[in-house]
């Protein structure tokens, strides 16, 4: 995650991490915005890898529309497009940060590349910290306004990324990783993070009528952003499928 507007040396760091990480068999979860997040997925499928892109809008309204021929790419590379929202729903300035608690949701590990004060993917960092997810930030120009959130989350803890390396010790990857980032990945082993307990929501979705995820968190005590994630993860698997607001039972075994 990281500026919409990024510096060069932003948007080559993005790029380049996501290329290692590709290559090294890890899923790259963005948001498909313009500067960093773009670099990342593009990144991704230059390292032959699978990335994911969390949209704030529905899964057909592809935003913004610069990006549209890199969605594309991204599902023919066989990664994903997911929301939370219903198809045809269109871009609305609240639907961003709800967007960035469900990427921190699906993800193991959030990076941050350029970031000024305040800035959405602060807010995807601050998401991340409160499910317990690690967060790591790359460090930048002490000139740079862009530097400032980094470097703040850095203050505050976040690990330093200096290289491919760095985040795969943090994952504590298999050795055979650690010892050779850019070893091609098996493309049949790559999966999206896994949110814990999904298929316990399996049993409280209907075959014949939806069932929206707010309904679900509050009779099951748990936060939306990890039902979201949850049925994001179920949706993914084909297990289940989205209808509307809600989620039916699927009934495939994966989606291509």
């Amino acid at each position: 995650m990281g500026a919409r507007r990024p510096t060069p040396y932003g948007e080559a760091v993005a790029e380049r991490l996501a290329t290692d990480l590709a290559h090294a068999g890890i899923v790259v979860i963005s948001g498909l915005a313009l500067g960093v997040d773009a670099a990342a997925h593009q990144g991704a499928l230059l390292g032959e890898g699978c990335t994911v892109a969390v949209l704030g809008t529905g899964v057909d309204v592809i935003y913004p529309a610069a990006n549209i021929d890199l969605a594309s790419r991204i599902v023919a590379a066989g990664g994903a497009l997911v929301s939370q929202f219903p198809d045809g729903t269109a871009p609305k300035r609240d639907h961003f940060p709800r967007r960035n608690w469900t990427m921190a949701a699906l993800a193991d590990l959030v990076i941050v590349v350029e970031a000024a004060e305040g800035s959405g993917a602060l807010i995807t960092a601050e998401a991340a910290l409160t499910q317990g997810k690690t967060v790591m930030a790359v460090p930048g120009s002490v000139f740079s306004p862009l530097s400032v959130g980094c470097h703040q989350l850095l203050r505050d803890g976040a690990g330093l990324v200096q290289n491919v390396r760095d985040v795969l010790a943090e994952l504590e990857g298999p050795k055979a990783v650690l010892d050779d980032p850019l070893a091609p990945p098996d493309r049949l082993a790559v999966e999206v993070p896994v949110a814990k307990g999904r298929d316990g929501l399996l049993r409280h979705l209907s075959d014949s009528y939806p069932v929206e995820p707010g309904d679900l968190a509050r009779r099951l005590g748990i936060a939306f952003p990890d039902v979201i994630a949850r049925l994001t993860r179920l949706e993914l698997e084909g297990k289940a499928r989205r209808m509307g607001a809600g989620y039916l039972r699927g009934h495939g075994r994966g989606m291509s």
